[in-house]
């Protein structure tokens, strides 16, 4: 006998189900259902009776026997291991102490920050008068602070020309030059 469906657009089918319209292309792809396009664009699709008649995901991967806003405590399930508490309380007194001396360490350093700062400001200042104290040397526009030396070299003319870069060096007795 042939499956039972019913057609409906994408937009019914998420109303049906519950679901977001992304959520219910998602779950035809998924299923493999069979989609009809009319003459007016609209995409029809051949869904299952018994896939409407379901509970959405959500509830099918719960329990049966666990009520979902009930917890264990609530059940009467649940009994403290007092080891296990008293270790948890035990570690948060240390964590909690680790915390105070990390917060003393960085008061400290904050501390210390501020007089490094205040001495760099101090020797800033010092630095700037020295240095307008400084004694800097006027030259009159005659003397230059650096002589350089003036000389010539004994060289014939001929061999001071350049061609490229690389002096060329004239010879006397080739005749060509």
């Amino acid at each position: 006998m042939a499956e039972q469906t019913e057609n409906l657009t994408y937009r019914q089918l998420a109303d049906r189900l519950g679901l977001s319209l992304e959520a219910a292309r998602a779950r035809v792809r998924r299923g493999g259902w069979l989609k009809i396009t009319d003459n007016h664009g609209t995409v029809r699709v051949s869904v299952p009776v018994f896939a409407l008649n379901k509970t959405p995901e959500r509830t099918e991967r719960v329990a049966p026997d666990v009520h979902p806003v009930r917890t264990p405590e609530h059940n009467g399930m649940f009994t403290p291991d007092n080891t296990a508490l008293s270790t948890l309380r035990d570690m948060m007194g240390f964590l909690q102490t680790e915390l105070n001396e990390r917060r003393q360490e960085v008061s400290d350093y904050r501390e210390e920050n501020a007089v490094l700062k205040e001495q760099n400001a101090q020797l800033r200042e010092k630095i700037s008068r020295i240095e307008g104290e400084r004694v800097h040397p006027t030259y009159t526009p005659d003397v230059h602070p650096v002589q350089k030396p003036v000389f010539t070299l004994n060289v014939p003319p001929e061999q001071t020309q350049t061609y490229g870069g690389y002096g060329r060096r004239r010879w006397w007795w080739w005749p060509f030059s």
